[in-house]
């Protein structure tokens, strides 16, 4: 009975949040994820802080546990889906 309540309380992310998340989750500042989207640094901080609040998380490190733990980034042995890596300087992220 407990269950669909708890379902309700889950946080849910927008598509571009998901995107903004995985993208701090792999370390980029969000200068570097601004570059890679073409949005500008400031829009990409009000995402993470949304994010941040969605979670409850005190910081962008708890924010990444938190996401893992809410089951929004599944985290293989690789790492966060997997391993990425940039295609160039300003192009996006490909899966390897």
């Amino acid at each position: 009975m407990l269950e669909p309540l708890a379902l309700i309380n889950d946080p849910v992310l927008t598509r571009r949040e998901t995107e903004i998340l995985e993208y701090i989750t792999l370390g980029l500042s969000a200068k570097e994820v601004a570059l890679e989207i073409n949005i500008s640094p400031r829009t990409v901080e009000r995402h993470v802080e949304n994010v941040r609040l969605k979670l409850r998380a005190r910081n962008r490190t708890h924010m990444v546990a938190c996401a893992v733990k809410a089951g929004l980034l599944r985290v293989n042995e690789a790492g966060v889906r997997g391993i990425y890596r940039l295609a160039s300087r300003n192009g996006p992220l490909e899966q390897m």
